[in-house]
């Protein structure tokens, strides 16, 4: 082999590495935007009808630690709202089939995924109970999962809980002023209503601050090590 034969493989081997990093970067960049754009929606939404918006809330339960993107408070429900970004068409049996599977445009399967709906739900009721809702009072929190625009979704059988929904990013802010508009029941009482955000927003900034104190310790930690060398 000659030596511009060694060339010409460096080349190509460099070219295929470019392409690879640029496809990561490229899908890192376009989830960041997605997610952004997501909570420009909602922000606006929120200062449009005088709702309450907290973003990144993490809560510890009893059973499981929460992280929620975002948590819309409306007049009428709470909206736990889960932002997905997937690299092309996603399919499953049904929106409680523990999996899914992102498929190519010839139906290839590419990878299979966590069914964001069933997940999703699961974070509700568990957040639901833990503020003191139950099955006799009236439904207060709405799942609601969004995907970038250009995903179609193929589930075979198409059955879903009315309080649980998943939606394209242009259609979220629609969505959520339809479910408003259309439910029968009253708006929530304020006293209590803003009793439920403070628990929120208090467990939620108390839990970051934990994380934050573990997070120095541990950095403390590995300081005194190196110092101790």
């Amino acid at each position: 082999m000659q030596w511009y034969h060694y060339l010409l493989l460096i080349i190509a081997l460099l070219l295929v590495v470019l392409i690879i990093v640029f496809y990561f970067v490229r899908k890192h960049d376009a989830i960041k935007i997605f997610k952004r754009t997501i909570w420009k929606k909602l922000y606006r939404l929120a200062q449009a009808k005088d709702f309450y918006l907290l973003n990144k809330v993490l809560v510890n339960t009893e059973l499981d630690t929460l992280h929620i993107d975002h948590l819309l408070v409306g007049d009428k429900y709470i909206y736990v709202v889960s932002s997905r970004y997937y690299e092309s068409n996603v399919s499953g049996d049904s929106y409680v089939s523990p999996k899914w599977e992102v498929v190519s445009k010839e139906g290839k399967v590419i990878r299979e995924i966590t069914n964001p709906v069933i997940y999703n739900e699961k974070r509700t009721i568990c957040l639901a109970k833990f503020l003191g809702w139950n099955k006799q009072k009236s439904p207060m929190f709405i799942s609601l999962v969004v995907i970038n625009n250009p995903v179609e979704c193929s589930i075979k059988n198409t059955a879903i809980s009315p309080y649980s929904f998943i939606v394209h990013r242009n259609e979220l802010t629609k969505q959520i002023k339809k479910i408003e508009k259309e439910s029968k029941f009253a708006p929530f009482d304020e006293t209590s209503l803003q009793k439920i955000i403070n628990r929120i927003h208090r467990l939620s900034v108390e839990e970051k601050k934990h994380e934050e104190a573990l997070l120095a310790s541990k950095k403390e930690e590995k300081l005194k090590g190196k110092e101790a060398k």
